[in-house]
């Protein structure tokens, strides 16, 4: 039988509550700064896990630590007791590892609190469905998380500025864009995108794409024939009021990454093809991500995300 505290959710998935005796000896809380623009984040992001959330929000003690801090385990599990986030886990075989890191979404205490702080130019804050859970979808979201974190990480104690604009939130734009020699439309929907203001006026902009493998090779090709109507149709700077962005492409296999290197080739043309840049998953581990290996459509390398300051 299922213990009181644990829901079941669909996809082995399941909610984690607390128990009677967590609430009765959890500690008051005083919701910091810090608290309030990780719950914003949470929302964005639909779900954080304890690592994403120390890279984004707990200057480490040890820059070469690989393992959360205990610092960042107690504030969110503080956070899950008092009704301001939720928790979800995947158990798997204990020979496999026991269970993967649990997930925080947006809980119901935190609602108000995030409305607040965005105001009134955005959708409504909802709350995650976790009964409709899909682990490829969560893990697609973590990659694009994951990469919001480090670049946070490494523009901390820099005066660079970061702008995020998740999935949700270019959906609920609708950008569409006109089919290269066709009569219909794309939906122009990076699956994520960013921008970071350097000192002066220079402002990096970049769309993100992550690949799950689950994407026929023509759907991408397709894909990145929106990425460039939208640039050359005038959409993007309709709707960022920017010029150029760069394509940070990233996907599990370097097999997979030629793959789609292939399926752009002959779509993007000219000095555009060294603004792509694609990478394995690997490259999203802390230790390396200033420094991850990006090559371009011509098999250019070069180093990190980031421009140089």
């Amino acid at each position: 039988m299922t213990p009181p505290h644990f829901q079941e959710l669909r996809g082995q998935y399941v909610r984690r509550l607390p128990s009677q005796s967590d609430v009765k000896n959890r500690r008051a809380i005083v919701l910091t700064e810090r608290d309030q623009q990780l719950l914003v984040a949470v929302h964005q992001h639909g779900f954080v896990t304890t690592e994403v959330a120390e890279l984004a929000f707990f200057t480490p003690a040890k820059p070469s630590r690989t393992w959360p801090s205990s610092r960042a385990y107690e504030r969110m599990r503080e956070l899950w007791l008092w009704g301001y986030l939720e928790r979800a886990e995947l158990p798997v075989a204990r020979v496999l590892g026991g269970r993967r890191p649990f997930l925080y979404a947006l809980g119901k205490q935190a609602v108000p609190l995030v409305e607040s702080r965005l105001g009134t130019t955005t959708f409504a804050v909802q709350l995650r469905r976790l009964d409709r859970l899909d682990h490829v979808f969560v893990d697609h979201d973590l990659r694009a998380a994951a990469i919001w974190a480090n670049l946070r990480a490494q523009l901390r104690n820099t005066n660079q500025r970061l702008h995020w604009v998740s999935e949700r939130e270019l959906r609920a734009r609708r950008m569409r864009v006109r089919a290269p020699r066709g009569d219909y439309w794309l939906p122009f929907l990076p699956d994520a995108y960013f921008e970071v203001a350097y000192t002066g006026e220079h402002v990096q902009c970049a769309i993100v794409e992550i690949d799950m493998g689950t994407l026929t090779l023509r759907r991408f090709r397709r894909k990145v024939q929106a990425f460039e109507a939208a640039l050359y149709d005038g959409v993007f700077r309709r709707h960022f009021a920017r010029e150029r962005f760069d394509v940070l492409i990233l996907t599990q296999s370097e097999r997979r990454l030629e793959s789609l290197r292939q399926a752009a080739d002959g779509v993007v043309e000219g000095e555009r093809r060294c603004d792509y840049y694609l990478a394995t998953f690997d490259a999203l581990q802390p230790t390396v991500f200033s420094h991850w290996q990006r090559s371009d459509l011509d098999g250019e390398t070069s180093s990190g995300v980031l421009y140089e300051p």
